[in-house]
């Protein structure tokens, strides 16, 4: 099997997965493991589209169970033991080019001392005042979305209201549903997936986000979750 790693201290398991036989290569694997974090992984996915991924997290930032060790987890790719699993991005147009996210789509006030203004399709185009939203799929509902809301979910899309004036709980959407954001007054700024492109939306900015037929294909995601791999903190 031909693997691809990619990360920051990738290269200190290059001669273990060595041992286990696979062939690195930089180009054309059939796996990519991303090693590191949340980031990584989705800067992975950024990177290689397309390919399937095996997330591992990195033993220099993870302290891990004993089901998810380096060795365990490249046993298990090896022969064959771990769920391929496919998730559905979204995706949303800006400036008739189509933009595409694993984990989820924020829109926030750019001056964190004024709010933005906004309505949104799904709220009857009530007038909103707060400090914007967050559209997750399913694998990030466990992340900042859940963070706002204290909820996730396992289908569709979700849309968590950040800090607005008002209470209104998240939405959850199936997947042939869409939804439109407008900003009416105050600048914000669109980002997606820990990616350094950031774009700045001005004011009557209009956003249609959805589920997209692009698909990310990662094995066990259920390690990413895991509540016994702990962060390492200074």
């Amino acid at each position: 099997m031909k693997v691809l790693l990619y990360g920051k201290t990738s290269k200190s398991i290059e001669e273990m997965v060595k041992k286990f036989g696979f062939e690195l290569v930089s180009s054309n694997p059939d796996v990519v493991i991303s090693y590191g974090g949340d980031g990584t992984l989705l800067s992975t996915e950024r990177k290689f589209p397309h390919i399937p991924k095996l997330p591992i997290r990195s033993s220099q930032l993870y302290h891990k169970c004993p089901k998810h060790t380096d060795e365990l987890m490249l046993k298990k790719l090896l022969e064959g033991k771990l769920h391929l699993k496919e998730y559905k991005k979204l995706v949303t147009t800006i400036l008739y080019k189509n933009f595409y996210a694993l984990n989820d789509f924020v829109i926030r006030n750019s001056d964190t001392t004024h709010s933005i203004r906004f309505k949104t399709s799904e709220t009857n185009d009530k007038l909103l005042i707060g400090d914007g939203v967050v559209i997750a799929t399913p694998l990030a509902s466990t992340a900042y979305f859940k963070s706002i809301t204290n909820k996730s979910f396992k289908a569709g899309f979700g849309l968590a209201f950040n800090n607005i004036t008002e209470k209104i709980p998240p939405l959850i959407f199936k997947d042939n549903d869409q939804v439109t954001i407008n900003l009416i007054r105050g600048k914000a700024t669109l980002s997606f997936d820990n990616n350094p492109d950031i774009f700045v939306l001005d004011e009557k900015s209009e956003l249609i986000f959805s589920l997209s037929d692009q698909t990310a294909q990662i094995y066990d995601p259920e390690s990413l979750r895991c509540p016994k791999c702990q962060v390492i903190r200074d």
